[in-house]
């Protein structure tokens, strides 16, 4: 037996999507009483699963155990409802759509697409661009998304923005794969405002009832200018560059990124559009709002939430900032990783010690290589000279 109805939350990026899944997932006893599930183990199973199934093609044959693992829960659940909050579902092709719909045991699908002012996105997509290994300061990025740079290397990260954020396209692919009824838009409510308007605006697209939930804290996973500009740096080291993808995941956007630099995001300098790029936010804002309305979806909010408004931020280049600042920063981010590092150690050090898993003749032995595989990954972690 499947829920009534399965609410896919499929982006944007960098429109509260994470404050929504945290708060979701803190809601996630009083939510599963109430009759809606939020399938996964964990939070990080969901991200596993839309990420793997965005990779899928049909040539490839069965869809990802991540994701058969997550709608098969799903389909097993009899209560009215089911959440999916990921932000990568909004890159959906129509075939991945269908499959998507198909593997969630027969039930009504619907998707929520959240939006935000294009004054806000720029900067805050720009981050999340240096989060993903880029070096594209915030003037070029910025420029290169208004579309008064031209190269190879903008024409990238205004693709990189675009391809997140043209909300036309997305909602287009979405009405097409499941009707216009099963399709709607939250807009993000204006900076500044009630922080908790975005979790019921949320509430109020997937049938939650507010009343049974208390909303989440502030996401501060965002870095401030000091830290991005740290971060953009350390993206063009040898060292960092040769990194593999999963190991710069794991390291240096959790470790150093989220863990140790995004806590310092109030001790920052904020991050904003650039001011001669502020009519250029106003004409794109008009645009995205006449996309959507032609779209014909609902709309939870006020479209006129997506007009910039006027920053009391004035605009700072990160690359220009003082070295000494940056000096501050990449020291905190320093002692954030060796903290981690030595809790590593230590958790290392007890699960070696321990023989409650491990047969006595193999606790040693357990010992033993786990000290000699610890020193070796450190050796092998030595920075290049």
């Amino acid at each position: 037996m499947a829920p009534a109805v399965v609410y896919l939350h499929i982006g944007s990026p960098k429109t509260g999507t994470t404050y929504i899944q945290n708060t979701l997932w803190a809601n996630r006893a009083a939510l599963k009483d109430d009759g809606v599930l939020l399938p996964g183990q964990s939070r990080f199973s969901r991200v596993a699963a839309a990420s793997d199934l965005m990779k899928w093609r049909p040539a490839d044959g069965d869809l990802p155990g991540t994701w058969r693992r997550l709608s098969a829960q799903v389909s097993r659940w009899s209560g009215r409802s089911a959440v999916i909050s990921q932000e990568f579902l909004y890159r959906a092709d129509r075939e991945q759509i269908d499959a998507m719909v198909a593997s969630l045991g027969g039930g009504r699908v619907e998707a929520v697409l959240s939006v935000r002012d294009v004054a806000r996105l720029v900067p805050a997509q720009w981050q999340t661009s240096v989060r993903q290994r880029s070096t594209w300061t915030l003037t070029e990025y910025a420029d290169a998304v208004a579309g008064t740079a031209d190269s190879d290397e903008s024409a990238a990260a205004s693709r990189h923005f675009w391809r997140r954020q043209d909300y036309g396209p997305i909602l287009g692919r979405f009405v097409e794969a499941l009707g216009l009824d099963r399709v709607r838009v939250v807009t993000v409510p204006p900076s500044g405002g009630d922080p908790d308007e975005l979790w019921r605006r949320f509430c109020q697209a997937c049938d939650i009832d507010v009343g049974a939930t208390k909303p989440g804290g502030v996401s501060h996973e965002s870095l401030g200018a000091e830290s991005a500009e740290v971060m953009r740096r350390l993206n063009a080291l040898d060292a960092i560059e040769s990194m593999p993808i999963r190991a710069y995941k794991k390291s240096v956007n959790g470790a150093l990124s989220r863990r140790s630099l995004a806590p310092r995001r109030s001790l920052e300098t904020g991050l904003v559009l650039p001011e001669r790029h502020q009519e250029w936010a106003d004409r794109e804002a008009s645009r995205l709002i006449a996309d959507i309305e032609a779209s014909g979806v609902e709309v939870i909010g006020d479209l006129d939430d997506l007009r910039p408004r006027t920053s009391s931020k004035r605009f700072v280049e990160p690359a220009l900032i003082s070295s000494d600042e940056l000096l501050k920063c990449a020291l905190d981010g320093l002692a954030g990783l060796a903290l981690e590092h030595a809790k590593l150690v230590e958790k290392l050090k007890e699960d070696a010690d321990s023989p409650s898993s491990l047969p006595p003749e193999s606790a040693g032995l357990a010992a033993s290589s786990t000290s000699s595989g610890l020193r070796g990954a450190l050796r092998r972690r030595k920075p290049r000279r």
